[in-house]
């Protein structure tokens, strides 16, 4: 029979990160439109009624156990919206379920893929044609580190 796969376990400071992090996020309220920016064709009757939004209480549900990465330079995730440079943010409170994109550590390595947990068969699933999914052997270092929750990419003269 083969073991399950683990989560690894949260860390107030884990190895490679520097610092520890504030119990609560700092607010940095920005000004939010109430209204859609159409990527079509503008409707006159918008409303421009001004809100504010907070991307720390947006993004992060779990700051003590929240850490950011930098997606490197393989193309393997760009059909999941993943693209090389994105900054992605992981919540390693989250138990991962089939289907979740997560940060994994396999063999001695990280990576971002898709999860596909049958019984006691694991897969990571790329996003690109070009990538076969690995199974991950019962024997394999593996552990979830954290599941994906956002994913932010540079648009001004990437």
């Amino acid at each position: 029979m083969s073991k399950p796969f683990t989560i690894a376990p949260i860390l107030p400071n884990p190895p490679g990160f520097l610092g520890t992090c504030a119990a609560e996020p700092i607010s940095m309220l920005r000004p939010l439109l109430g209204m859609r920016a159409t990527c079509g064709f503008p409707s006159p009757a918008e409303d421009h009624m001004v809100d504010e939004l907070d991307l720390s209480k947006l993004c992060i549900t779990n700051p003590n156990a929240t850490i950011f990465v930098e997606a490197d330079s393989g193309a393997s995730m760009i059909d999941f919206g993943i693209f090389p440079g994105d900054k992605l943010i992981i919540d390693r409170s989250i138990n991962a379920k089939h289907g979740d994109i997560a940060m994994v550590l396999w063999d001695g390595g990280y990576m971002i893929k898709k999860l596909s947990i049958r019984a006691s068969r694991v897969q990571l699933i790329s996003g690109s044609p070009d990538n076969p999914p690995i199974l991950v052997h019962p024997e394999a270092e593996f552990s979830v580190i954290g599941v994906v929750t956002w994913s932010f990419k540079k648009q001004f003269r990437r």
